[in-house]
Order: C-alpha cells, then structure tokens, then sequence
C-alpha cells in the first residue's frame, strides 16, 4: 500500500512541476528571459534524475520491498513523464540560448 500511494504521490507531483514549468516557460519565452529557462532546465534536468533513480528501483520488486516495504506494479505512467522532462530539459536548453550580439567593428 505504501508503494502505491508513494508511486503514484510522485506522478502526480512530477506532473504538476511539469505543468507549472510549460506554462512559466512560455511566459519566459515570450517575455524574452530567456536565463530563467536556464534555471528550469537545470531544476528539471536534477528532477529528470531523480525520477530516474525512482524509476530503477520501481522497476524491481525486490528493490520495491527492500525500500518501502510493499510493492506495487508499475505501469508506464512514469515512463512517459521522465520522456516528458527529457524533452522539456532540451526544449529549455534550446529556447534558453540568446543570439550574440554583432561584433562593433
């Protein structure tokens, strides 16, 4: 029973971040600020991490019960959300660059 509430406490969570960061990167990316997407892409590339160290001990039930006590099937929910933040994490890196400046001659 822990296991499930804990494995589904995560997908809800990293789904909520996840929603939060779109709607702020949008407003970044259209207010020109273009740092804060940087700062996002490094907050999201540790929570990319994170999810996959909780994705590698869900994935085996023996590790399941020796961290949580109980064990749980996990579907692909949290699969598709850690796909999500690594295109989230390269759409920030990609939109956070700013174009040089042209040289003074």
């Amino acid at each position: 029973m822990v296991a499930t509430i804990l494995y589904w406490a995560v997908i809800a969570a990293a789904c909520g971040w996840g929603l939060w960061n779109v709607v702020f990167s949008g407003i970044y990316v259209h207010n020109h600020e273009n740092g804060n997407l940087w700062f996002f892409a490094i907050l999201n590339a540790l929570t990319t991490i994170l999810l996959a160290i909780f994705y590698w001990v869900f994935s085996n039930t023996a590790w399941q019960k020796y961290w949580v006590d109980s064990s749980v099937k996990i579907g692909p929910w949290l699969l598709y959300v850690l796909i999500f933040y690594i295109v989230l994490v390269v759409a920030q890196i990609i939109l956070g660059r700013e174009k040089k400046a042209p040289a003074a001659a």
